[in-house]
């Protein structure tokens, strides 16, 4: 499978959007808290590469759009470069293909060529099978994150870049 990955352009965020949709529709009502991700509009997510709050790669099989992940850059407590990922999302006729695995490690080498040391993530705990697909990736679980009455409802994950 001929799969390219680049960043998405703002003229893109109704792509991004419409995998997200797809991707995240069978956790729509099933999951709480519910999916930040449903809040999102191709207004939003083009403001967002616009503005450089977040970057979104698009994945490509072929010209076909299948598959995003969302960055955010940001710092650890010791002022070093940490990256945010989040929402990785790939079509479900896609799955299974190493995707996702392929769009986590197109982002890990960007960020180690712009001297990010630390990549962050969070999982929702109801969802094990994601904890332990970026476990297989080499993220270690690093705790928790829970609020009013969803006790660590959150596993924060992490990597340390070499």
């Amino acid at each position: 499978m001929d799969v390219s990955i680049r960043l998405a352009r703002p003229r893109e965020a109704a792509i991004v959007y419409r995998i997200l949709m797809e991707a995240y529709a069978p956790y729509r009502g099933k999951v709480v808290p519910p999916l930040k991700v449903f809040e999102s509009t191709p207004a939003s997510i083009a403001v967002d590469i616009r503005t450089r709050r977040h970057a979104h790669a698009l994945a490509f099989v072929g010209p076909t759009p299948v598959g995003t992940v969302r960055c955010t850059p940001g710092r650890n407590g010791h002022g070093q470069k940490r990256w945010t990922l989040s929402r990785l999302a790939v079509l479900p006729d896609y799955r299974g293909e190493g995707i996702g695995a392929m769009l986590m490690r197109w982002m890990e080498d960007r960020a180690r060529q712009c001297g990010v040391v630390e990549l962050r993530g969070e999982v929702r705990t109801a969802l094990p099978f994601l904890v332990r697909f970026y476990q297989c990736l080499g993220y270690q679980v690093l705790g928790y994150r829970s609020k009013p009455g969803y006790a660590r409802y959150l596993t924060i994950i992490g990597k340390r870049l070499r």
